[in-house]
């Protein structure tokens, strides 16, 4: 991974994959984002959210525009189709690109759109959320959901290039913008104990969308994100441990038909049950389940599951999660604050346990 600076300031993060590309991150990016997709062919889809609030940006990048309606409900194979359908009306080639503009639902299902096309055409992820910026628009996952599963149907397709403008966050609802907290949080926890305690230190900062301490925590996260990207691309082994949390997560969402939580209020809850199992199979103390649990709170973020929820049927889709390997139950752990393992094996009376203390 290399990092520089451009004279417009921007600093550019190298992601070293199959396909190489750059992460580019800074203010104001409106711009230098039209300068370096200027004379190629560009096929724009986002959703109606961020076409309410930047319809003169996107139509700046390009005639040919799909919106579609906002929210995860929409990841699904019917946008999907009617975004091939797009493409085929307007003529798009395999000399075309799509860029994606919008938060994790946009990159997902646009990348697996241009992954699909023609067998792959051209992709640059402009991510508008929080949550895109510091996760779904790095590393190359795409997908969409079926029969309720999350992320089921997908590729691994590395985008073009990644354009991340912080001043989007401006517009972005606050429940959004707090819910995707949770995924730096976790990067805390796997990886990078100083940026937990950068965290703890500027929560008032971050609330109020301080630009300055944002940067630093976009950053500290994409180069997160790119570390465990460039060691294992296609999720091997190691890269599994992006996923903390998420096993719980996918499930909850999967259980309340993506409509009780966002994927980070999910993932805020999902990282407190894996702590807890951490904690009962004896990796960690209460103190750092406490710790974890402090900074959730703080943050706006819930900890507990607060809807009744069927926990047989709930761990018979944790079963169907994509990192277990022959129906055998994998987590992510943490053997401390900035220390993760994936751990095989564990006993399914505990997960119950976990999965029914407070629902």
């Amino acid at each position: 991974m290399q990092e520089s600076d451009t004279k417009q300031v921007v600093k550019k993060i190298d992601v070293k994959v199959s396909r190489a590309y750059t992460v580019f991150v800074g203010e104001n990016l409106k711009d230098f984002v039209g300068e370096q997709l200027k004379g190629k062919r560009i096929y724009v889809v986002t959703d109606s959210n961020v076409y309410k609030f930047y319809k003169g940006f996107l139509e700046d990048l390009s005639d040919e525009i799909y919106v579609f309606e906002s929210g995860e409900e929409s990841k699904n194979y019917v946008t999907l189709l009617k975004i091939y359908d797009f493409l085929i009306e307007k003529g798009a080639d395999r000399y075309s690109y799509i860029v994606g503009v919008g938060g994790g639902v946009v990159g997902d299902i646009a990348g697996y759109a241009a992954s699909s096309y023609m067998r792959g055409i051209g992709l640059y992820h402009v991510p508008t959320s929080l949550l895109a910026m510091v996760d779904s628009s790095i590393g190359g996952k795409t997908g969409i959901n079926y029969h309720s599963l999350k992320n089921i149907v997908g590729s691994f397709y590395q985008p073009n290039d990644v354009f991340v403008d912080v001043n989007f966050l401006k517009t972005l609802p606050d429940r959004e913008y707090i819910s995707a907290f949770a995924e730096v949080v976790k990067y805390g926890i796997i990886m990078d104990v100083e940026l937990f305690e950068f965290l703890e230190k500027n929560i008032d900062a971050l609330r109020k969308r301080d630009l300055k301490a944002l940067k630093i925590v976009v950053e500290k996260s994409v180069k997160n994100k790119v570390e465990v990207v460039e060691g294992d691309e296609k999720e091997r082994g190691q890269r599994a441990i992006l996923n903390f949390g998420h096993t719980f997560a996918h499930a909850l969402e999967s259980i309340t038909n993506y409509e009780r939580y966002l994927h980070g209020e999910a993932v805020s809850i999902g990282m407190v049950k894996a702590m807890k199992i951490s904690k009962k199979m004896g990796l960690i103390r209460e103190d750092d389940v406490k710790r974890v649990e402090a900074l959730l709170k703080i943050l706006g973020l819930p900890v507990d599951v607060n809807v009744e929820i069927d926990t047989s049927k709930f761990l018979e889709i944790m079963l169907r999660d994509k990192k277990n390997k022959d129906f055998s139950l994998r987590f992510v752990l943490t053997k401390g604050i900035g220390n993760s393992i994936i751990a095989g094996g564990v006993k399914e009376n505990l997960i119950l346990e976990v999965i029914g203390e407070d629902s």
